[in-house]
């Protein structure tokens, strides 16, 4: 059974660097309705097919 969570809001802006660095390691993804600068990818939470969306970007990388 999948678990639900309440909303968060946007990603720390102190974060973004650290999680850049990441990036080189591991793949780096966000539900935010703010845009990110790649290598970080962002997914809108209220996105319909927000569970298909984010399969097809884990099987691009």
């Amino acid at each position: 059974m999948a678990k639900h969570f309440p909303p968060r809001p946007n990603p720390p802006q102190h974060l973004s660097p650290f999680c850049e660095k990441l990036t080189e390691v591991i793949a780096i993804a966000f539900l935010t309705d703010e845009p990110l600068e790649a290598p970080l990818k962002g997914f809108p939470p209220n996105q319909p097919n927000l569970i298909s969306a984010i399969e097809t970007w884990l099987e691009e990388i």
